[in-house]
């Protein structure tokens, strides 16, 4: 038998709901407003207490001091005291030459360094066919003056602000190689960053070094993908050994040459919504057998490069445990030029357990030898290399099945 209630009863009860839904979402709004006023209290007592500092420091401090080195050390130190472990502010002009990093295109006098304990800079990364790298410029040498100036006088900042400069400009230092002084002056320059090379191996066994994720790695991985390709190529190694970061953006169109359509990681975000991060739509895919180097340093986009590889084509890694850099980041820009690097979203692979904090465990643990090291070992002493070689050797005998990631 049906139940009937009347129209009052009805309406009655609607405006019950909607007085409950008010009151909860009322309940709720006033809960986050009480919290963000209290906040907004906490931290404006935080600063009046750096405001009383920075007047105690002026008016007693008996040394001089740098405003732009103390903006930037109390910004630093918000970064450093947030818990990200990746997340970075960079002054407009280190903002500014991180961009011209990731387009692939860089002003500059071909090298990077970076603060030494000892008060000077250590140079990390030589360009190649750049000034530096013509006039001998090592990695592991020590810059200890610019343009006749100590570093010892001068902020790790301000050194780094004087290596830049306008294109065709010289640049004057002195350096500490291998035990020994140098003098040596560069001319900045416009270089084309070389992030991918590569050679065709015995047993027609492609090798390709990705050494950075930046906008024209894509193309000069199509490149070499395509020469070796029609050199016939029976199998490739991908070398991503000390590949550190880069552009998670160029991570899809180089996959997208070499696995099947598929959604190859996912980024999950604070508030628990995931997006797609790497999604391949293309139905050109490596049907060759394939091994990924990696190591301690391969991380963030290379990491990502790699797991997409073995989750997807089948692809073997070997070396030793990756880095552990699973995470996202993204980068806000303020208005004075300056711009914060910040971790924004979780990476998940398709297939393989999320490795955040963990790295990728190679199907081959392979060390190097003692006295070895990446960027030094010859091709015959690295056993990684070998180790790959001697994995794919045996599937390339007979092998007349070409890659469907021929040139176009």
């Amino acid at each position: 038998m049906n139940k009937r209630i009347s129209l009052g009863l009805a309406l009655s009860l609607v405006l019950i709901g909607c007085a409950i839904t008010f009151i909860l979402t009322w309940t709720v709004s006033l809960n986050s407003y009480n919290s963000k006023i209290a906040n907004t209290e906490k931290y404006e007592g935080v600063y009046q207490k750096l405001k009383e500092m920075d007047a105690t420091v002026r008016t007693n401090y008996i040394g001089e001091l740098d405003n732009e080195a103390l903006e930037n050390a109390v910004l630093n130190g918000y970064i450093n005291g947030i818990g990200d472990l990746y997340a970075t502010y960079m002054t407009a002009d280190i903002y500014h030459d991180y961009q011209q990093t990731n387009s692939g295109v860089i002003n500059g006098a071909g090298f990077e360094a970076e603060k030494d304990g000892s008060g000077y800079l250590k140079v990390t990364k030589i360009y190649k066919n750049s000034s530096a790298d013509i006039n001998g410029l090592k990695v592991g040498d020590m810059i200890t003056e610019i343009d006749s100036k100590s570093l010892l006088s001068m902020t790790a900042e301000q050194a780094l602000k004087r290596v830049s400069g306008e294109v065709g400009t010289k640049l004057s230092m002195r350096t500490v190689s291998d035990g020994k002084e140098n003098s040596v002056t560069l001319v900045r320059q416009q270089i084309d960053v070389e992030s991918v090379t590569y050679k065709m191996l015995k047993d027609k066994i492609g090798y390709i070094k990705i050494t950075s994720f930046n906008a024209k790695t894509p193309e000069q991985f199509s490149t070499a993908l395509n020469s070796l390709n029609a050199s016939e190529a029976k199998a490739f190694i991908f070398d991503v050994r000390h590949t550190d970061g880069g552009l998670m953006s160029a991570v899809k169109p180089i996959v997208n040459r070499l696995i099947p359509a598929s959604a190859a990681a996912t980024a999950e975000y604070t508030n628990g919504v995931r997006k797609t991060l790497i999604e391949t739509d293309s139905e050109e895919s490596l049907k060759l057998p394939a091994i990924v180097l990696v190591d301690n340093y391969t991380s963030s986009a290379a990491e990502v490069f790699a797991v997409a590889l073995r989750d997807e084509q089948g692809a073997q890694l070997v070396g030793v445990q990756t880095a552990g850099r699973a995470v996202l980041q993204s980068t806000y820009e303020f208005s004075d030029g300056s711009a914060l690097v910040l971790t924004t979203a979780n990476i998940i692979p398709s297939k393989s357990e999320r490795f955040d904090g963990v790295g990728l465990k190679p199907d081959y643990v392979t060390e190097l030898s003692s006295d070895a090291t990446y960027e030094t070992v010859s091709q015959e002493a690295d056993t990684q290399l070998q180790k790959a070689i001697e994995i794919l050797t045996p599937k390339t005998s007979g092998n007349t099945e070409t890659s469907s990631a021929d040139s176009q």
